[in-house]
């Protein structure tokens, strides 16, 4: 006989559970006492959930594996919302934990209760509450299990108090090895498609699922033996691609009309993944109408879902690829690479001469100055196209864009994450509005030693927000009353938020700083907050 407690150790013993990520309360008091004997389980403490839930998600994107969060029933759950949604959307395997009220309690309705199941719909593949020790661990286990299966994302369990202090019988845990590597037997029907199709007028659309199944070098090498070009889809959450590829045309815009205009110039689009994601509606769908769409997908749920599809092809992406080479008899083993951009041409565009505005050359210069191995994560700040546009001309291996999911507070916990998993630096790009809704990373990676660059863009409002209201409004900036964009009266202290949650800060006025501040932020086992002031 084991309690319910003893099944979460059992559970977190067999899957050797280094890392649970979280922001508990009251009715998690049972599942804290029940980690407190886990020998080779770590509880990273977080002081909001949202934070709890973004860093989990980094440090699962690089593990490949579900991350376990554990927050507050029904008001921490909320809280959770936002990132779960973005770990939902982006295809990150989770497995969220909340705590229930005691199930003899539940029929008054009592503080610290809800309908956790209902509200977390919305945000996970998959929810369940357990009103049994007995099915605690099938219940750990399906939920385990279904995070990492295709389509990837959160789980949710609800465990009530009650069931870690219950007793059963009724438990073990067996190592399910998953074989996901799916192919159909035969592709002669995306052959055809292929041999009709103009040279010149193919096109490959890579989206995470892609990246997250590493078919960069199989798509690249067939990209190649095609002559086809390539695209990352909008959102595309990680890289998808190697930039220095010569067929890869960069991302994909993110406006509706734009897309439409360059996909029109091709016969045939060969869809890596789940969707071509879009930001706004300018007056034309994505896809032509005219456009024969193949979509290639392990998820069943995600084929022909935005768009009719010519054909729809349910398999593992990267063994799909495989096989299609195959299928079209290519000995092909490389593909061409070249550099994308001179180190004069990109001096010339952001360099120190150049006619971009200091922030601009300061994020500059500091990835210039950088690994290209070393992971960058940027989020919807203004100067956010800038930094995309960089880390692809300089070749960056690792970047993690804006959250896929749309919520701001991603960017800050997910770097700490990724550096949490890595045990190395990791850079985030944050603009100062932005950085409000996930600041509390920064104590979790202080307390724990994470090291991690912040690089925050001070200009005291929301400018994205304004650019985007003259956008469609079709007004300018200089001659328009903007309605709660503005926080600059008072001015937020930054610097001083920043160490207060226990970050190194650094404030930069001039490029000539830049140099020792990284040498420090780099040397620096823990959060470093570097300012830049806007213009």
């Amino acid at each position: 006989m084991s309690t319910g407690g003893e099944i979460i150790k059992e559970f977190f013993d067999h899957y050797k559970i280094e890392y649970v990520f979280g922001n508990p309360g009251t009715t998690e008091t049972t599942f804290l006492e029940a980690i407190s004997h886990c020998t080779k389980t770590k509880y990273i403490l977080a002081l909001q959930e949202s934070s709890a839930v973004g860093i989990a998600a980094g440090y699962a994107m690089v593990k490949e594996k579900p991350s376990i969060v554990n927050i507050h029933t029904y008001p921490g759950l909320a809280n959770s919302i936002c990132n779960m949604y973005n770990a939902y959307m982006s295809g990150i395997p989770l497995l969220v934990i909340a705590g229930q009220q005691d199930q003899r309690h539940l029929i008054h309705n009592p503080v610290l209760s809800g309908r956790l199941t209902t509200l977390a719909e919305t945000a996970t593949k998959y929810q369940y509450e357990v009103t049994r020790a007995d099915d605690l661990s099938v219940a750990l286990q399906r939920c385990y299990c279904q995070a990492t299966l295709s389509p990837l994302g959160p789980t949710f369990l609800s465990i009530p108090l009650d069931i870690l202090k219950e007793q059963s019988k009724e438990n073990y845990f067996k190592d399910t090895k998953i074989l996901q590597d799916t192919c159909v037997s035969n592709l002669q029907p995306l052959v055809e498609i292929i041999s009709q199709t103009d040279k010149g007028k193919l096109a490959f659309i890579a989206d995470y699922e892609s990246g997250a199944k590493h078919s960069e070098e199989t798509l690249n090498i067939l990209a190649e033996h095609l002559d086809a070009d390539i695209y990352a889809a909008p959102f595309h959450v990680q890289r998808v691609v190697d930039p220095s590829y010569k067929n890869f045309k960069g991302h994909l815009p993110e406006m509706s009309s734009d897309a439409h205009t360059i996909l029109s110039k091709y016969q045939t689009i060969i869809l890596l993944g789940e969707k071509i994601d879009t930001f706004f509606f300018t007056g034309m769908q994505v896809v032509p109408k005219e456009l024969k769409l193949v979509q290639i997908s392990a998820a069943s749920k995600q084929l022909c879902f935005d768009y009719p599809c010519d054909l729809a092809i349910v398999g593992d992406v990267n063994e799909t690829l495989k096989f299609l080479l195959k299928q079209i008899n290519s000995t092909a083993k490389t593909y061409t690479k070249y550099e994308r951009s001179t180190t004069a041409a990109l001096e010339e565009l952001y360099g120190e001469q150049s006619k971009v505005n200091l922030p601009i050359k300061m994020a500059y210069k500091i990835l210039s100055s950088l690994d290209r191995t070393c992971p960058v994560v940027t989020e919807g700040s203004s100067e956010d196209s800038f930094i995309q546009k960089m880390t692809l001309e300089l070749n960056f291996d690792k970047v993690y864009f804006s959250p896929r999911g749309g919520g701001l507070g991603w960017a800050m916990p997910i770097s700490t994450g990724i550096a949490l998993a890595t045990q190395k630096h990791s850079i985030c790009f944050v603009g100062d509005g932005g950085s409000m809704f996930g600041i509390h990373s920064i104590w979790s990676a202080a307390k724990y030693k994470i090291p991690v660059i912040f690089i925050c863009f001070i200009n005291n409002q929301y400018k994205i927000l304004k650019n985007l209201w003259c956008m469609q409004m079709n007004s300018e900036v200089d001659k328009t009353n903007f309605i709660g964009l503005d926080f600059d009266d008072p001015a937020l202290n930054l610097e001083g938020i920043a160490s207060g949650f226990g970050a190194k800060t650094v404030q930069l006025n001039a490029l000539a700083e830049i140099k020792e501040a990284m040498a420090s932020a780099l040397g620096h086992q823990g959060p470093t907050f570097i300012l830049i002031p806007g213009e």
